[in-house]
């Protein structure tokens, strides 16, 4: 069947979902519906600030990975150094991924609550991605101060077959394949789909001058299989399986010149490492998914149920730049990670009622967390020793950090409609949290030990080094975490009240208030440090977290419904704001300054002020273009972080909170457009382009101000460029695509030098990631 005379090829950047002309009633925007409160809406018709990715843009874009999507709207930060960090931010706030803390933004994958890992993999056969923006204190399953993002899967449709087949190749060595279909077995009753993605690339692109790795790989396999099943007129479920697996190297890049004058210079832009041997990484996860519905007339009751299971193991040098130089003695991680979520969400709603509709329901999660780490730490002994070859000897030792976490929830979310221009929107969510951590570390064995000169014969060298090793020894096992605080159980209110006015046809305007909370927890420093801390420890607590969140905002349609503007300012105050700081040093019992490894979540309030602006148009009928826009100010408004300035006598120091919050751009921008030309030969030739501005933003790896780091990250463009040409009926497409296209090449993240390089050089290196190349690439898709 021939399509309208007009489809707009690039959806909005912010709104980013399919619009297309009706032809009867010429050029005009089509609705986007979306489930952002637990029900199907128009998101003109909701008051809050979302964002919608639609599965065509996600295919038009050539968004491969989860991270791509983040230049197709403004404000977002999604960043995956590596297999064990993911971060997500919104409105200008985040928390390091390694700290433990709960996210500032959290993913729900089909309605069910995910690690940011599973997130981070591949994406393929998406229906569309929600942004939803501010506090999600009602409706969600966890309460976030920053929002959350929605993953929604193509389902199996009852009623028509369809799916695809696309190739990407790329000139970083990659090549990603993705093949789908779905089709009704039993017509209106049950129907199944499947879906698959193979890809393959050169990882990160980082080359190691040390091993010789000049060659990454990074390989990535995973496939989805749904089902629907209608097995009475009222009843429907919906069963989603996914399975991924992922394989890759990942070399960590260095920055710096050895104050020793051995080693080579690097820029962050060579792309080089220094360490002796090569990261690694292996990631798979099975995730289950069922949603049952069943529509009762003027009600309807949803049940989720949710289910993941995910491993992910790596191996990470530690000596970054090379520097114990000896063959005998290691300086690697090799860590674990294993863990199983259970969420179940059960919820009733009313419908279409005139005056009041309402959704009422439970919520339960359980989480279950082991990280397994064995690391291998090469000391240096005293130069008085008397030892053949470098002073220095291997000890492996074990930490392991479970982690639990269950919680239960009753909500509600209530629709009153004033009047055909007035509507109040009132939630309230009661959550109970039971959370348990601990940390201890044990002494496996001495790896190395060096030879010592002039022994008796039959004196083993370890009774040579018995003081020595006895000492390193002797300070194991460590309870990293002190009995009396790795239980902890609160409960908290939370929830929102908006109201809106639809001033004219074309604009409604709201105003609305929101609070969202993040329990208390504990840091995990699994070190011999933790002793020496105040209070035996409970320095490394952290309380729970309070926001509050007033919005602003308009939604409004143009042009005679070519064109949609919405905007949003919002302030939101922050009770006990979850800080982290890495760096931070402790003096041990000889009075000598210590690194705490990993770092300390700390409290503090702060003060959020920020506008964002999204909108889209029809410029043409064959023109299009979209667009989003955000300013945050981020500010500290007092309390104490940990820090190196201290006071004689005392263990940690502790520094005034002033002035920016750390890690997220002030400004940024999204803009996308495209142009296509009608063919003879009822084709379509195009030209589709993306735009997008990160402002500068604060180093938040380098706030103790350990190493040679970086205040400041500078601001950079990116700009992606596709030409192509497809069927104007929409089966196949061809386009040439530049991602990066003018090969910016900015520092996004930079750590400190590492404990070997702060020994022998007084540190010389810092670790660092820098954009991506410029890639350049073909895609081709046939749909059927």
């Amino acid at each position: 069947m021939k399509r309208p005379a007009f489809r707009q090829l690039t959806r909005s950047a912010a709104l980013a979902a399919t619009s297309q002309l009706a032809a009867a009633q010429g050029l005009r925007l089509e609705e986007v519906v979306v489930t952002a409160q637990k029900r199907e809406q128009g998101l003109q018709d909701i008051s809050a600030t979302v964002n919608v990715v639609g599965g065509e843009t996600i295919e038009e874009y050539s968004a491969l990975n989860f991270e791509d999507v983040e230049g197709l709207t403004a404000g977002l930060t999604l960043e995956s150094p590596n297999a064990r960090q993911q971060k997500v931010a919104l409105r200008g706030v985040s928390i390091d991924p390694d700290s433990g803390a709960d996210g500032t933004v959290d993913i729900y994958w089909n309605g069910q609550l995910v690690n940011p890992a599973i997130a981070f993999s591949k994406i393929y056969d998406m229906e569309r991605i929600e942004v939803l923006r501010g506090p999600q204190g009602t409706l969600q399953g966890r309460s976030s101060p920053g929002g959350a993002i929605l993953l929604l899967t193509r389902k199996a449709d009852l009623n028509e077959a369809s799916g695809y087949v696309q190739g990407t190749v790329g000139d970083n060595d990659g090549f990603n394949t993705q093949v789908a279909y779905g089709a009704p077995l039993i017509e209106n009753t049950l129907a199944v789909r499947v879906a698959a993605v193979y890809d393959m690339d050169d990882g990160n692109g980082v080359e190691n001058a040390t091993t010789g790795l000049d060659n990454p790989e990074q390989e990535a396999a995973s496939a989805r299989l749904s089902v629907t099943w209608a097995p009475v007129e009222d009843v429907t479920a919906a069963l989603t399986y996914q399975f991924f697996d992922q394989e890759a190297d990942d070399v960590q890049a260095i920055d710096g010149m050895d104050s020793l004058g051995v080693r080579p210079s690097f820029d962050a832009q060579d792309r080089t490492g220094l360490a002796p041997t090569d990261n690694e990484y292996d990631f798979e996860f099975d995730a289950l998914n069922l949603n049952l519905t069943w529509d009762l007339g003027n009600h309807e009751v949803v049940s989720v149920t949710g289910w993941d299971d995910q491993t992910r193991e790596y191996r990470d040098e530690n000596d970054r730049a090379d520097y114990i130089r000896n063959p005998l003695a290691f300086s690697s991680q090799n860590s674990v990670v294993e863990q199983e979520v259970f969420t179940q969400e059960i919820r009733i709603a009313s419908i279409d009622n005139e005056m009041w509709n309402y959704v009422v329901g439970a919520y339960y999660q359980d989480s279950d967390v082991l990280a397994d780490f064995v690391v291998n730490t090469t000391t240096t002994l005293p130069d008085s020793t008397p030892v053949i070859g470098p002073y220095q000897f291997t000890l492996a030792t074990r930490s392991l950090l479970p982690v639990t976490a269950e919680q239960w929830s009753l909500f509600s979310f209530n629709t009153i409609n004033l009047s055909d221009d007035l509507q109040v929107e009132l939630g309230i969510r009661y959550t109970d949290y039971d959370k348990g951590r601990s940390a201890t570390v044990d002494f496996l064995e001495f790896t190395y030990l060096p030879e010592v000169m002039g022994l008796p014969p039959g004196v083993p060298q370890e009774a040579a080094l018995g003081p020595i090793t006895e000492g390193v020894a002797g300070g194991l096992p460590i309870e990293g975490i002190s009995p009396e605080n790795q239980e902890s159980s609160e409960d908290a209110f939370t929830g929102s009240a908006t109201v809106r006015w639809e001033a004219t046809d074309e604009m409604a305007v709201y105003a609305s208030y929101s609070r969202s909370y993040r329990p208390s927890g504990t840091s995990i420093v699994p070190s011999p440090n933790v002793q020496f801390l105040p209070g035996g420890g409970d320095f490394v607590l952290h309380e729970e977290e309070e926001s509050d969140a007033i919005e602003f905002g308009f939604k409004g349609a143009f042009w005679d419904g070519r064109a949609e503007i919405n905007g949003a300012a919002f302030l939101q105050q922050y009770d006990g704001f979850l800080g982290f700081v890495r760096g931070v040093e402790v003096l041990d019992d000889n009075g000598a300054a210590q690194i705490l490894p990993g770092g300390i979540i700390f409290n503090g309030d702060a003060e959020i002020l920020g506008v964002e602006m999204d909108g889209r148009v029809l410029l043409s009928e064959t023109w299009s273009a979209g667009f989003s826009a955000a300013w945050v100010d981020a500010q500290w408004d007092g309390g104490e972080q940990p820090c190196n300035d201290r006071e004689p006598g005392e263990v940690v120091g502790s520094c005034e909170l002033d002035g920016q919050i750390e890690g997220e751009p002030e400004w940024s921008f999204s803009l996308n457009s495209e142009y296509y030309m009608p063919l003879d030969n009822g084709m379509e030739t195009y030209v589709r382009g993306l735009y997008k501005y990160t402002g500068e933003r604060g180093n938040i790896a380098g706030s103790a101000g350990v190493g040679d780091v970086t205040d400041e990250f500078e601001a950079h463009n990116v700009v992606d460029l596709f030409i192509g040409v497809r069927d104007a009926a929409g089966s196949w497409d061809v386009n040439v695509f530049a991602k990066n296209l003018f090969d910016e090449d900015e520092v996004v993240r930079q750590l400190g030098p590492d404990q070997y390089d702060q020994r022998f050089s007084g540190g010389s290196y810092t670790l660092t990631d820098v954009l991506e190349e410029r890639t350049i690439g073909v895609t081709g898709r046939y749909n059927f």
